[in-house]
């Protein structure tokens, strides 16, 4: 008995010696931490405003119809390749020709009327002379002599209206040849139809509202990008600043141009006050189509060869780490300073570091602690358990 009670003793005193051991083990694993880190070293570091903004080409012009009217011809359609003159559509000429025709006609008949009129004032102005005489020879009475004078100012005055009436059928002459011209509708440029605004057999009354019939863009090898800049961005953006953009259809295709204006009329949305920057840009190989939706950058600053650090390494904090630690180095922070963690003997070591310029990947660091070649933490390694995180940006 007293044996038996021996060797279960010694099984549990085994037994327990075995657990606390892998406690230990299972715990010296779980603290074992692998951190990503990033070796300092001189970089360059472009400082950038980002927006986004709608490509278009640089001049567009709308065409819109002078007179109302059915079309009955459409000459180009979307995408069509057009020169400066170049027909484009025709309003149904025939009502035109017509009131042409009837114009001419009347005309004509004014003509004829101021021929006439001149023979009748010929003749009544050989009448008044020959009156004239024989009143004075008192071959016929003096009110005779008169009736031939007034018919002969009445003449001249008739003359006068018929060819003002002559004028007025030439200018209604004209008026309605213009007309008939514009149910043309030519290319004022030489471009691309960008929208085509009007079909075959559709009615267009231009005297309520010149309709657009055709948008053109003026050349679509050189482009802008029309971009909404936030007020608080606007002020490191300068005219011939360098941009880059990228367009949902083309990702990682990166288009550059430069800041060719900043116009001054302000947008108000929601108390947001932006402005439109344009960029000018080449797009000699035509992949981008007006209207597409551009994510820029526009270039501010630049710093080359200066210690730079990825910004993840701005934002770790070891989870672990003492909070009254991490509080002193808080206080301890000034405006412009950020704090980096360094492996001393495997174990991290904040260091205070000034900020310099900054885009959204790195930022530019200065301390005596950091020099090319240190390397600082960005993270954990994904096969560390349960001992650091990246945490809050510590900088101010």
């Amino acid at each position: 008995m007293k044996k038996n009670k021996k060797i279960i003793i010694i099984a549990i005193i085994i037994l327990l010696a075995i657990f606390i051991a892998s406690y230990f083990i299972i715990k010296s694993k779980t603290h074992k931490v692998s951190y990503d880190l990033y070796q300092v070293k001189p970089i360059t570091i472009q400082k950038y405003v980002t927006t986004t903004g709608t490509a278009n080409p640089i001049n567009t012009i709308n065409v819109g119809a002078q007179v109302s009217g059915i079309f009955s011809k459409l000459y180009v359609w979307y995408n069509s390749i057009v020169k400066k003159g170049q027909l484009l559509a025709q309003i149904d000429p025939a009502p035109f020709i017509q009131k042409v025709d009837q114009d001419k006609a009347n005309l004509a008949s004014a003509e004829a009327n101021v021929l006439k009129q001149r023979a009748a004032l010929s003749y009544d102005r050989l009448t008044y002379i020959r009156d004239e005489k024989l009143w004075k020879e008192n071959l016929i009475a003096h009110q005779t002599e008169q009736n031939a004078y007034s018919v002969y100012l009445q003449d001249i005055a008739q003359l006068k209206y018929l060819e003002d009436a002559v004028n007025a059928a030439k200018a209604q002459l004209g008026q309605d040849e213009t007309n008939l011209s514009y149910t043309n509708i030519y290319s004022p440029v030489n471009g691309i139809i960008i929208n085509v605004g009007v079909v075959v057999g559709q009615t267009v009354a231009s005297s309520f509202q010149t309709p657009n019939l055709f948008v053109i863009g003026e050349n679509i090898k050189k482009m802008e990008i029309d971009t909404t800049t936030n007020e608080a961005d606007l002020g490191g953006i300068k005219k011939g600043d360098e941009a880059s953009f990228t367009v949902y259809a083309y990702p990682d295709k990166t288009v550059w141009g430069s800041v060719h204006n900043i116009r001054i009329n302000p947008t108000t949305v929601s108390g947001v006050v932006s402005y439109n920057v344009t960029i000018f840009f080449n797009n000699d190989d035509e992949k981008v189509l007006p209207g597409m939706t551009a994510i820029v950058k526009i270039y501010v600053s630049e710093k080359k060869g200066v210690l730079g650090v990825p910004n993840s390494a701005l934002r770790f904090i070891p989870t672990g780490e003492n909070k009254q630690i991490l509080n002193n180095i808080t206080k301890k922070l000034k405006v412009g300073e950020g704090v980096v963690w360094v492996l001393e003997n495997g174990v991290p070591k904040p260091v205070i570091v000034k900020l310099g310029i900054n885009n959204d990947e790195y930022t530019e660091v200065a301390s005596k602690d950091i020099k090319s070649g240190t390397e600082v933490i960005t993270g954990i390694q994904s096969s560390s358990k349960g001992a650091a995180a990246p945490g809050r940006r510590m900088f101010f």
